[in-house]
């Protein structure tokens, strides 16, 4: 039996590596409903925010069931399948989905808007042990198959949901040269997790770059605010509007200002998906009437 790669943060050997689970991508292909359209008939019910899980609990499936960890950018029609400028031309993107409001901090934003409400289709993994070593597995894999290096979307639904999860990914960085992230997390200032976060971004900022989701910018740089109005941009007060939203870029992996250095400072704007208005507002309404 061969070694463990000492990339894989656990004990035991990959051996899973050697089953059917791997023979080739066959992950299923699902179309992606438009970002702007009406989602009413999608709108998460006011259950799923009030117990912090998807509104769509049956897509939801252990680590270990899952025929993959991270999957190719070629099926989230928005990021790509691969970079095609700046220092990070030519990586090849994955990603990975985890399951949102349960691995979200509850002081979230958005937690009520979440865009994973019209993301019926989309298949979330469930938070672990077991993802965390069949992650590691994976990233040797991908390492060993993309020797110029690959990126990885974090996290496409989800977020960081424990400091042990958040310290992996910090080692995985160290140990895997090829490894590049990007991707949006709604911990709060001084949280540990945020400073985890702060500390990677820091110490690889040329491969690390995972932007503070907030209510409005604050002026730190690396941010990302979501707002609910109607804007052609592509600047607003603020900041700038993600060019793949304006049709000003086919892609994530088309643009690459969410990763740029340049960009570090400039807060990405992204126009709301899904339902309109956070449940309390809407409670509020009918309370009112």
């Amino acid at each position: 039996m061969t070694a463990p790669s000492p990339w894989i943060v656990h004990s035991d050997p990959p051996g899973f590596l050697r089953g059917a689970r791997h023979r080739g991508d066959r992950l299923r292909r699902f179309r992606t409903p438009p970002p702007h359209a009406d989602r009413d008939a999608l709108s998460v019910p006011r259950q799923a925010a009030e117990e912090g899980r998807t509104a769509f609990p049956a897509t939801v499936i252990p680590a270990a069931e899952a025929p993959r960890i991270l999957v190719s950018g070629r099926h989230q029609a928005k990021i790509g399948i691969r970079i095609e400028k700046g220092p990070w031309a030519g990586l090849p993107i994955y990603c990975l989905t985890l399951e949102e409001r349960a691995t979200c901090p509850r002081s979230c934003h958005e937690w009520a808007t979440c865009y994973g409400n019209g993301m019926h289709l989309s298949r979330r993994l469930a938070p672990g042990p077991d993802l965390e070593y069949l992650l590691g597995a994976e990233l040797a894999m991908l390492a060993d198959r993309h020797r110029r290096g690959f990126a990885v979307r974090l996290h496409v639904l989800g977020d960081f949901y424990s400091v042990r999860y958040t310290a992996r990914w910090a080692v995985w960085l160290r140990w895997i040269p090829g490894l590049h992230l990007f991707g949006f997390t709604a911990h709060p200032d001084g949280s540990p997790i945020a400073r985890l976060v702060e500390r990677m971004n820091g110490r690889f900022p040329d491969r690390c770059a995972i932007r503070f989701s907030r209510a409005a910018p604050s002026g730190q740089g690396w941010e990302a605010v979501t707002i609910w109005r109607a804007e052609e941009g592509p600047w607003v007060p603020e900041g700038l509007i993600c060019p793949a939203q304006l049709g000003r870029t086919a892609t994530c992996g088309t643009c690459g200002l969410c990763w740029s250095p340049a960009a570090g400072a400039t807060t990405i704007v992204f126009l709301g998906h899904g339902r309109r208005r956070p449940f309390h507002a809407k409670a509020a309404e009918e309370a009112e009437a």
